[in-house]
């Protein structure tokens, strides 16, 4: 990891004693996470991106182009994380989006599906598909990527899984950062990267399955993509770090993608922290990341 990145990773460790010790709501974290990362964005976003507010099937959202040398005829639909409970286009995802956008020269997407509690399972899902069955009715000549990371990675293989059980369109191909696909929170990565992952303890996932999954099983594919079939799936790249509590979330679905005939590619970044992509240019591994995620799109 580079001196910059971890900076960064000693500057958000605090938030695991304040989770500890508040045990905030998801409520009062998006209250205290979302007017921070809009205005991170828009003082340190990059230029060079055009951002406007729009609907996808009735599903709320943003739309990002590049102002210059657009690449054609390809799109990116992106989930943003969060646990399913906080999160947005346009606050703890401007600054990624923008800089996803850019280095990869992709129009995108990004959709803001409805957030937990107060909106639990199937809500995310709902919203994911009617979001993408627009997307798809209007841009029928273009090539498709579904992209998103942590929660939003896991509700992009929902949604793959959906489609491809309901015979409708899937992506051409995915890109997963960071990936939560299992909301038992009983993998090994939970306890043996408890220390060395900065942002995460095992008692947020855990609430954040329950606020978005309450009372109900865990383990349905659609809530736990780890738990389903990956047979029919497009091609996969998944980014994620070392240092992760959900490094074994990319683990498992590596594996069983691949027996699953899946053409899947995991990238396990050294050290690294969940979502490290999101921050800009104040770590060189964002632009290193982005620049990979470039270069794969050009052999789809």
């Amino acid at each position: 990891m580079s001196i910059r990145g971890n900076i960064v990773s000693a500057l958000i460790r605090p938030n695991k004693i304040l989770y500890r010790i508040f045990k905030p709501s998801a409520r009062f974290v998006r209250f205290y996470v979302h007017p921070q990362a809009w205005l991170g964005s828009k003082i340190f976003g990059p230029f060079g991106v055009r951002i406007k507010r729009t609907e996808f099937g009735g599903i709320s959202g943003v739309t990002l182009a590049p102002k210059k040398n657009q690449r054609k005829n390809t799109l990116i639909v992106f989930f943003h994380g969060g646990g399913y409970c906080f999160g947005s286009s346009l606050t703890t995802h401007r600054l990624g989006l923008t800089n996803l956008c850019k280095i990869t020269r992709s129009v995108c997407h990004s959709v803001d599906y409805r957030l937990a509690p107060e909106n639990p399972y199937p809500a995310a899902l709902d919203d994911a598909l009617a979001a993408w069955r627009d997307i798809v009715t209007k841009n029928l000549d273009s090539q498709i990527i579904l992209a998103g990371d942590s929660a939003g990675g896991g509700l992009s293989l929902a949604l793959m899984m959906y489609l491809r059980d309901h015979d409708e369109k899937l992506p051409d191909a995915s890109v997963l950062f960071s990936p939560w696909t299992d909301l038992t929170c009983e993998s090994e990565s939970h306890r043996t990267n408890a220390k060395a992952d900065p942002m995460f303890i095992h008692q947020m996932t855990k609430d954040s399955a329950e606020y978005y999954a309450p009372g109900i099983d865990k383990e349905r594919p659609y809530i736990s993509p780890a738990f389903g079939d990956f047979s029919g799936l497009p091609r996969i790249l998944v980014m994620t770090g070392e240092n992760e509590i959900l490094l074994d979330d990319t683990h498992i679905i590596g594996e069983k993608a691949a027996k699953d005939g899946v053409d899947i590619e995991i990238e396990i970044w050294p050290n690294m922290f969940h979502d490290w992509w999101l921050f800009g240019n104040f770590i060189p591994e964002t632009k290193q990341c982005l620049q990979k995620i470039a270069d794969w799109i050009d052999t789809i």
